[in-house]
């Protein structure tokens, strides 16, 4: 027996010299000095003492790179139960699995990386049957009348509603998250409203460029226009912009003789040069095309958006450009060459004579197909009852006729803002936008795709807080292979 106290009292003598003595007395000491990974910054900023924490960006889409600072042969680190054998370890995440970081004896820590931070806003998954292959881009902010945050999220989706990747950016007005094929490369892109930039990710979702308008008229200050954007390769783009024109006199239309008009440009850049701009304010005609529910404010507001342009696209059959405008119900198709209007779709001087349930109100997102067919998101904010839809179109340009080939709505669902459209296969993807005043809009799903038939294939929802309503300008799928 005194042999065994003996040998105990020895051995937490030794235990209690291992805890004591550092890397110089011969004792490895396991403490982590730094965690880097290579997608975000983690926070809090670290400190041995916490073990908890979370990061700005994560994926599973590509590899990523963990980087212990202080790491050698002889330190026993574990990261996701894997041996640690370099300073920097290559990870592939799988969809919501957490980064944990594990330190040997006798610093015996687990450190936890969160694969989602508490200030994501939850997207919930409904529906699933048989939805198209692909992932979808979405922002996700949450508004309120009052007030919004300054921060926003973009994320990529995966078919059951998962944010397989997200980036948090510290601006409230991060919009319109797209994805380019381009001869440099997949590219993907955002509209940050505080910058006054374009952010453009290469194929990692590494920032390479951010992009604005290049001023071509002293007179005028250029903003980049958030709601858009076009990206052919590194070197060739279509920015649009606004800009706000003073004291102009609207007494013909019953105005003010001094009023400020926002107004639309946009330009096309290759090679940082301006090759193509169109500028509302030449083409007078465009006054008049305001909506009436927007026309008083010629004589009531000091400055007046009476345009609004939301969408910009290109007819692959022609290559011309396809403009979307808000407040005058209309979509135009642009000559891209001399900047002539080729024709107006809706609004009070449509070229097409739409009638009866042809007719748009409020449009969002309008493309050409490669089939030649017009699809846009018709909010239907001036129609009775309001009700939001999307809307396809058969168009004969030589003849300006229409013909309404396929739409889908769902009873009493009505957006008031924003909203997208696209047609993949047979199928149509839908990001129903939003509505301000209502949370029981608000609390329906907020991205949807159907089959020809009308049939729910995949429906997300997003998660409402109380009195703050969470949106996605608007919801794109893409096929892409990662």
């Amino acid at each position: 027996m005194n042999n065994f106290f003996s040998n105990f009292c020895l051995l937490l003598v030794l235990l209690f010299m291992v805890s004591s003595c550092s890397e110089d007395d011969g004792i490895i000491n396991n403490e982590i000095t730094s965690i880097t990974i290579s997608t975000g910054e983690i926070y809090p900023a670290f400190n041995t003492e916490v073990t908890d924490y979370y990061i700005t960006s994560l994926n599973t889409l590509k590899n990523i790179e963990i980087t212990l600072e202080n790491y050698n042969s002889s330190k026993t680190f574990f990261i996701n139960n894997q041996r640690v054998t370099n300073k920097i370890t290559t990870l592939k995440l799988s969809p919501g699995n957490d980064i944990t970081i594990k330190t040997g004896l006798p610093t015996n820590k687990t450190y936890t990386i969160h694969y989602l931070p508490t200030d994501l806003p939850k997207t919930n998954l409904i529906t699933k049957n048989n939805p198209s292959d692909g992932y979808i881009l979405i922002n996700l902010f949450d508004f309120s009348l009052s007030s919004t945050l300054d921060y926003s999220y973009v994320a990529i989706l995966n078919n059951d509603g998962f944010p397989v990747y997200y980036k948090r950016i510290p601006y409230k007005g991060v919009i319109n998250f797209k994805s380019f094929e381009t001869p440099s490369g997949r590219r993907y892109s955002y509209s940050v409203t505080e910058l006054n930039k374009v952010v453009i990710l290469n194929e990692n979702f590494e920032e390479i460029n951010q992009i604005d308008l290049i001023q071509t008229n002293s007179s005028y200050i250029y903003n980049v226009e958030n709601h858009d954007f076009i990206y052919l390769n590194d070197n060739h783009y279509i920015v649009p912009g606004v800009y706000v024109r003073e004291n102009v006199d609207m007494t013909s239309y019953g105005g003010s003789n001094s009023v400020k008009l926002v107004e639309l440009v946009f330009q096309e850049i290759v090679n940082n040069q301006v090759v193509f701009e169109w500028n509302s304010a030449e083409h007078p005609e465009l006054l008049g095309a305001t909506d009436t529910i927007y026309y008083e404010q010629y004589a009531t507001s000091e400055r007046v958006d009476y345009f609004h342009f939301n969408s910009l696209s290109i007819d692959p059959n022609d290559q011309n450009f396809i403009l979307s405008a808000r407040h005058t119900n209309q979509i135009y198709k642009i000559d891209r060459t001399t900047g002539t209007i080729i024709w107006r779709f809706g609004g009070n001087n449509d070229d097409f004579n739409l009638s009866g349930n042809q007719i748009i109100s409020h449009p969002h997102h309008a493309t050409i197909l490669n089939n030649g067919n017009l699809l846009l998101f018709d909010n239907g904010v001036t129609k009775t009852p309001q009700e939001s839809r999307i809307a396809e179109f058969n168009l004969d340009e030589t003849n300006l006729t229409a013909n309404l080939v396929y739409e889908y709505h769902e009873n009493g669902r009505y957006s008031d803002i924003m909203g997208s459209v696209q047609k993949l296969n047979n199928n149509y993807f839908i990001g129903w936008g939003g509505n301000v005043y209502s949370q029981i809009n608000a609390n329906k799903s907020d991205i949807t795709e159907i089959d020809f038939n009308g049939n729910i294939q995949l429906d997300i929802s997003f998660t409402n807080n109380p009195n703050r309503f969470t949106y996605s300008y608007r919801a794109l799928k893409y096929n892409i292979n990662f």
